[in-house]
């Protein structure tokens, strides 16, 4: 074997060597890049679940705030005679207790897909389920989300998930009731102090709640509060002067009615209400005319001697513990 020749088999093992470094290079810099990869994998499926986890929480909280009956799919039904707080809820007790029914929604190609206490939806994507449970103290609840990044009847055991929970307790819709059947606000008492001491909140705050209805209408609005009414709300806030007309019944002794009118309110004929009535100044010539509650005015309250007024103990109960929104209590929310 001449020189040259073992020139030649030192450069070629020299050669090898050095592609088999390369080669141990490329196969460290791509196992990184799969771990990578994977991880950004898991980071995005762990951001889905936390999302779909926290808006399991709002959404239910719109829920239990939203008067309209539902179906099985949680849209509003004409046929359906439940609403979301009653089919969680037992609403018949002073202090809520929840029902043993589960709750589900899942984001699909054709939007979110929900079951109410029925069968889980059947789209495959991101979503959550929610579950309410008695909470740390009497009249406070706790809401539990699990949240996944592939939901499909259950969060998948390969799949990201995020449960988070709130405290959640009822905001009363009328948390300090008169304690008698017509209140005329003092006239050392300004009008705002007057109205928070009853409610518990501005006359602002107390309108922008959602479980408030807000009627546009003016003048002779029976009719429209009734169809309201119909519709499961129970809670109305009218913008301006409001005239009550009779024949006319509203509310029941299990669901009154609080109407909240920035103007004047007047009583006129056969008018039948459950519930309380809060006014600027509120006036009534009232043949055969009831009232179960209370009539409370910021300003003057006159009108002729036919008006059966007494005060409900029932339905103020009612209003004070029964009806509301329902809000997050600050502190009561946890993510594992």
């Amino acid at each position: 074997m001449n020189l040259h020749s073992q020139r030649g088999a030192a450069t070629l093992a020299i050669t090898l060597m050095l592609l088999a470094a390369m080669l141990v290079t490329l196969l460290a810099a791509n196992r990184n890049l799969l771990i990578e990869l994977r991880q950004s994998s898991n980071q995005a499926e762990a951001a889905l679940a936390f999302e779909a986890a926290e808006a399991g929480l709002d959404w239910t909280i719109a829920m239990l705030n939203d008067e309209a009956r539902i179906g099985n799919d949680c849209q509003p039904a004409a046929a359906a005679t439940q609403r979301f707080r009653e089919r969680v809820l037992d609403t018949g007790v002073a202090a809520f207790t929840p029902r043993a029914v589960g709750t589900a929604c899942v984001r699909g190609a054709a939007g979110w897909e929900c079951g109410c206490g029925a069968a889980a939806p059947a789209a495959n994507g991101p979503g959550f389920a929610v579950q309410l449970q008695a909470g740390p103290q009497e009249g406070r609840l706790l809401l539990v989300a699990n949240g996944c990044a592939r939901f499909d009847g259950t969060c998948r055991d390969d799949a990201a998930l995020a449960r988070h929970q709130a405290v959640i307790a009822l905001q009363a819709a009328l948390p300090t009731p008169p304690t008698t059947a017509l209140t005329v606000r003092p006239a050392t008492l300004p009008a705002g102090p007057f109205f928070a001491g009853l409610f518990g909140q501005s006359k602002d705050s107390w309108t922008q709640q959602q479980a408030v209805h807000k009627i546009d209408c003016r003048g002779d609005c029976g009719a429209a509060i009734g169809v309201a009414i119909e519709q499961g709300a129970t809670l109305l806030a009218l913008p301006g002067d409001v005239t009550l007309r009779g024949p006319l019944a509203l509310g029941t002794p299990d669901r009154p009615v609080l109407i909240v009118a920035a103007g004047a309110l007047q009583l006129q004929g056969a008018v039948q209400l459950q519930g309380v009535a809060y006014a600027a100044s509120i006036g009534w010539a009232t043949p055969a005319a009831t009232v179960r509650g209370a009539l409370i005015s910021e300003g003057s309250a006159a009108g002729d001697a036919s008006l059966d007024l007494q005060r409900d103990a029932d339905v103020l109960d009612a209003l004070r513990t029964r009806q509301g929104s329902f809000v997050r209590l600050a502190g009561g929310w946890r993510d594992f």
